[in-house]
């Protein structure tokens, strides 16, 4: 008879394939071989690409010798033809031929999480939206272990979920059910879920993103609304009452709803009421903090601190914990993250503002003028959404373009802001400190991915910062 154990760790697939190995795929190709399930695994990069990566080299090596076949350089369709179920890393479209084939061969094609879910057995914390998805997956967990609430939180933000199920596996089954996974969930994971079931399921925010993947915004918005979709009465919804967009998306889910909102008077949720941010639950108002004791500038960080507030609390978090947890965070790097100050213009560094959604909650979280840098990989964002705010009186003081989205991007908003065009990140900021005048701010919040130029948004932030610290260390310097 097979042991309780040995039940939750069984997989019912013979052979599996793998497709596409940054932290998901690895983590889910030794998830499923250290389960006696044959793994091919493969990438369209070559091996010699993916060992550019730290700690990359070890894992292959040990992916090896636990018996996982891999295949790298562009993949024939047939490579998972024998294959039970494929999982596929976030980054590959279910467009690629190696998954369009799979799935026209009836073979289930699932994200790295939905593995992963299946092998839970505590309260799943799932969130999304298009922008402040990894702020408010850090900062709820950082309210859950101020309330002594165990919790992991992992998912798009950087440790995939199998790491967690696999390390988790043999813990005693009352110390498992008080478990809390905070999972952040991106739009190209939601795709490939079945039966992965939030118990809270938070929606922060829509607007156009990765429109280089999907075919239209509704397509988009599609996907993140799959967080609702094995919701059952018994679950929670957190929903933000400001945005149409993820309303009418809540509309689809059997959970109760639990509204949070920056500008509203809701009979229950959690929100803000003159300076106050408080929790509506029917049992009277629980004001949990002041606006001003936020420590992260901007009204969408008003409303990612209410979404937080909101988890928690429904996790048993109460009113003085989630204010000390808030009071004390350390913003995410690469997010509205001041840099230093040069002839008295402050350089922020907001990378992660990879769509114009995030671009326009950057602008609004500064009363200053702002020399905005735009620019790098387009993802299909409609750029003209930003005219209004680039010719707000006092609100911008100038644009500047860089990258291989630049030119197009003056071209959209020529006339908006006085505008300058730069060859890259290095030009863009030289471009920006001759605009600029003392009090001002230069902002990079380029409302692109970075892939024309950098590996992710991480080391284009990094190179901002690098750019500014070897002005601050030249003549001039005031910080």
């Amino acid at each position: 008879m097979m042991t309780a154990s040995k039940q939750r760790n069984a997989i019912p697939w013979r052979r599996a394939g793998v497709m596409g190995l940054g932290l998901s795929g690895l983590a889910a190709a030794g998830f499923l071989a250290r389960r006696g399930v044959a793994v091919m695994a493969a990438d369209d990069r070559t091996r010699d690409e993916l060992m550019l990566r730290p700690g990359v080299a070890r894992e292959l090596e040990d992916l090896e010798a636990a018996g996982v076949q891999m295949r790298f350089g562009p993949s024939v369709p047939e490579v998972f033809a024998d294959c039970d179920a494929v999982i596929a890393s976030p980054g590959v479209s279910p467009a690629a031929a190696p998954l369009a084939s799979a799935a026209a061969r009836g073979i289930p094609v699932l994200a790295e999480v939905e593995l992963a879910a299946r092998f839970l057995r505590g309260v799943l914390i799932g969130i999304t939206g298009s922008n402040g998805k990894s702020t408010v997956t850090s900062l709820t967990g950082c309210i859950l272990k101020e309330a002594g609430i165990p919790a992991s939180v992992c998912g798009n933000i950087g440790t995939p979920l199998t790491r967690i199920a696999e390390a988790e596996m043999d813990l005693p089954e009352e110390k498992a059910r008080a478990m809390r996974y905070v999972v952040e969930l991106s739009s190209f994971q939601l795709e490939g879920i079945e039966t992965l079931h939030p118990h809270i399921a938070v929606l922060l925010n829509l607007s156009p993103d990765h429109q280089d993947r999907y075919h239209s915004s509704d397509d988009y918005y599609a996907a993140k609304g799959r967080i609702f979709m094995n919701q059952s009465p018994e679950d929670v919804a957190i929903v933000n009452e400001d945005d149409a967009a993820a309303q009418v998306l809540a509309r689809r889910t059997a959970a109760r709803l639990f509204p949070f909102s920056a500008t509203q008077d809701l009979p229950q949720g959690a929100l803000r009421r003159g300076d106050d941010l408080m929790l509506r639950r029917g049992r009277g108002d629980e004001p949990f903090m002041k606006v001003t004791d936020v420590p992260m500038p901007g009204r969408h960080n008003v409303e990612n601190v209410l979404a937080c507030a909101a988890a928690a609390a429904h996790c048993g978090a109460g009113p003085g914990e989630i204010a000390r947890a808030v009071a004390s965070y350390a913003p995410l790097a690469h997010r509205l993250e001041p840099v230093g100050t040069i002839d008295g213009v402050t350089y922020v560094n907001d990378s992660k503002a990879t769509n114009v959604g995030a671009t326009l909650g950057a602008l609004s979280a500064f009363e200053e003028p702002v020399v905005l840098l735009l620019g790098g990989y387009d993802k299909g964002g409609d750029f003209e959404e930003l005219r209004a705010p680039l010719q707000r009186p006092g609100r911008v003081r100038g644009l500047v373009t860089f990258g291989a989205a630049g030119p197009a991007i003056a071209r959209l908003l020529r006339g908006a802001a006085p505008a300058a065009e730069a060859s890259d990140l290095s030009d863009a900021v030289r471009r920006a400190r001759a605009m600029a005048r003392t009090g001002d701010v230069v902002l990079l919040a380029p409302a692109c991915a970075s892939y024309d130029a950098y590996n992710n948004f991480e080391e284009r932030g990094e190179d901002f910062r690098n750019i500014v610290r070897a002005l601050l260390s030249g003549p001039g310097r005031d910080s």
